[in-house]
């Protein structure tokens, strides 16, 4: 029997070329993915080795903004237990960067836990009125002993502020940028 278009020769052979082709592509954007890393520049450190906050490159998705990715050390942990502990208060918007490289600086697990206040009404959870209530007119604010502190701090002004005088072995900076 000669080739046909539609014979079952023709689907034999096709599935010998065209089940060899999905695989390679499989692998091939399997094996990019996996070693797309390698190719980004390691994170920028100070002297002390730690670790430059980025400022973020992309558009933020309401009504979350940046996804927070940095690992807490204990250090920021236990300082944003004790910010809670003393009533301390961020307040901040979903689209700002320097609210977002602030909680970066904290890290994911010690975001979980300080006071944040969502000023935009378009952002989660929003608390517009409290904002308005504490005279804030920038973001990143803090409001800590009665003090308002504005723009993105490291973690050793949010330490000296509060009172803090616990473990202090800092991850991250914003400094150095």
């Amino acid at each position: 029997m000669g080739l046909s278009i539609f014979g079952r020769e023709w689907d034999e052979i096709g599935q010998l070329f065209f089940i060899p082709i999905v695989v390679a592509m499989i692998t091939l954007v399997g094996t990019l993915g996996a070693y797309a890393h390698l190719n980004q520049p390691p994170p920028a450190t100070t002297a002390d080795g730690r670790i430059v906050i980025p400022s973020p490159d992309t558009q933020p998705e309401a009504p979350y903004g940046w996804e927070v990715n940095t690992e807490s050390g204990a250090s920021e942990i236990e300082l944003a237990k004790h910010l809670t502990s003393v009533e301390a208060k961020m307040y901040g918007a979903f689209w700002c960067p320097h609210c977002f490289e602030q909680k970066q600086v904290l890290g994911k697990e010690a975001v979980k836990e300080i006071t944040y206040i969502e000023c935009d009404p378009r952002g989660k959870n929003p608390q517009p009125e409290a904002c308005q209530a504490a005279g804030i007119r920038s973001y990143p604010s803090w409001e800590i002993n009665g003090k308002q502190l504005s723009g993105a701090q490291e973690p050793e002004t949010l330490a000296q502020e509060s009172g803090y005088t616990g473990l202090d072995d800092w991850k991250y900076t914003i400094r150095g940028r």
